[in-house]
């Protein structure tokens, strides 16, 4: 999980340093539908925010603060990386949102 999400946001020139499980900061967090409890990993890396959820039922999704212009679509600005899904097999995209004008 760590390694794909520092390769995706390396692809669009954003590197994470210490994004290491030993510098986390853990959280416990009870999902209201199913009553089970989800950890919560968070770090700060370059300024950039860092959040991964882990399910019980081994499921992940993490989100890292990218805040950079879209490379190849002016007028966008890639705001979120997202990964997720049921290792090893995740998927990864950024959120755009449009520039004001």
């Amino acid at each position: 999980m760590l390694a794909r999400l520092r390769a995706e946001a390396l692809r669009y020139g954003v590197e994470l340093p210490g994004l290491a499980w030993e510098s986390a900061q853990f959280d416990l967090q009870r999902d209201p539908a199913s009553g089970l409890d989800a950890l919560l990993a968070h770090w700060v890396c370059n300024g950039r925010n860092v959040q991964i959820t882990l399910r019980p039922d081994g499921h992940v999704y993490g989100e890292c603060d990218l805040l950079i212009d879209h490379p190849a679509r002016q007028g966008f600005w890639m705001d979120t990386l997202a990964v997720w899904g049921l290792p090893p097999a995740l998927r990864c995209e950024p959120s755009l949102i449009v520039k004001p004008e």
